[in-house]
């Protein structure tokens, strides 16, 4: 078949387009950051309950009537307030029969003591028997015998007197008070108020095996002071907020719960304001002194599938996953144990649009972009 001659520049105008090649895309353009070495303070958190040091139940050491309270209650107070009076006429009149008691008794021995001294004379000269010096002599070590039994009564009664005047132990806030004035009480009623310590806190909780052998164990026999200085301990309130005073730890068990493989700890924290109050739940943050070294990738190069985390990496231009393994996370950066190398550059924008073996651009973090 013969072409006509109109066609035949078409023909070659379409058969010149195909021979020329279609302009290559530009390879796409990922923003990276650089795999760094860094300086960092290990830190864990575990969950806790705060105590009091000092939690102290009021009771009524003798009965009578109430009189008095003197504390309102959720107030904090010093150590020697009164808190409660109790009827006291009653103790008062105990201590007045054991104070005359012991007149009466130091006129008898005064008594006894005479008629020995005589009876000493008398029968030097014979003029008594024997016998009746031992009477007398048994008379005086009785008086003597009857002169301590009235002072411990006394004693006894100026004690009992005392207890009428319930008075704080410690320097604490109170709670709430279970009997009111004119209520009988005594040593059985039970606890009339508490009282707990406020400044210092403690904060108890369960440390993990590895911190303890890793941190705490090395410096054990140095003694848990000298243990403590290895750890900086802040607490998380359940606001999310960092409380502002650090602690200390004072206390590690003596053995591993084999059902959970932690140690009991304990740490004192200071409590100035009383922001802290016996029975919170916090977080208690322990963060190692020492500083350790390791490797950083930005948190926003980190993905995760079915194989577990990875990041992707430009290598000669191309693009390559890596398989990480990751541990703690600081801010906006997570440590990689393996998987990665110091000066590697991880993609951290792009990611959803790069393959492995796919070839880019790259561009640093926080340098202008490229106008196309």
């Amino acid at each position: 078949m013969k072409l006509s001659r109109a066609a035949v520049p078409l023909v070659a105008l379409v058969l010149a387009s195909c021979a020329q090649e279609a302009p290559e895309r530009p390879p796409l353009e990922v923003v990276v950051d650089t795999v760094q070495r860094e300086g960092f303070q290990p830190k864990t958190s575990y969950v806790g309950r705060l105590y009091a040091r000092d939690d102290v139940a009021i009771q009524a050491r003798v009965s009578g009537y109430l009189k008095s309270r003197h504390f309102r209650e959720g107030d904090v107070v010093q150590e020697g307030d009164l808190l409660y009076t109790i009827d006291a006429s009653e103790y008062e009149a105990a201590l007045e029969r054991a104070e005359a008691d012991l007149a009466g008794a130091v006129a008898r021995q005064a008594n006894a003591f005479r008629t020995y001294n005589r009876g000493l004379e008398l029968v030097s000269k014979g003029a008594i028997s024997q016998s009746e010096m031992d009477k007398f002599e048994a008379e005086k070590l009785e008086s003597d015998a009857q002169i301590e039994a009235a002072r411990a009564q006394v004693e006894s009664a100026k004690v009992n007197l005392a207890f009428t005047s319930i008075k704080a132990p410690i320097t604490g806030r109170t709670g709430l008070s279970a009997v009111s004035v004119g209520d009988l009480v005594g040593p059985t009623t039970g606890d009339l108020t508490n009282l707990v310590s406020l400044d210092p806190i403690e904060a108890r909780f369960q440390i993990s095996e590895s911190l303890y052998i890793t941190v705490i164990a090395s410096r054990v026999s140095d003694g848990i002071d000298a243990a403590s200085d290895q750890v900086d301990v802040t607490l998380e309130l359940a606001d999310g907020s960092t409380y502002g005073e650090n602690g200390v730890i004072d206390y590690v068990g003596n053995r591993v719960d084999m059902t959970t493989g932690t140690l009991d700890a304990r740490a004192v924290i200071p409590n100035p304001k009383a922001l802290l109050v016996p029975g919170q739940y916090v977080r208690i943050v322990l963060r190692q002194v020492q500083e350790q070294q390791a490797l950083f990738v930005p948190q926003a190069a980190v993905q995760a599938d079915q194989q577990g985390s990875f990041v992707m990496v430009v290598e000669q231009g191309s693009v390559a996953r890596r398989g990480v393994v990751l541990g703690e996370r600081l801010d906006h950066k997570v440590i990689v144990e393996e998987g990665v190398r110091q000066g590697d550059n991880v993609i951290v924008q792009g990611l959803q649009q790069v393959r492995p073996g796919m070839p880019v651009r790259t561009r640093s973090v926080g340098a202008p972009a490229q106008q196309g």
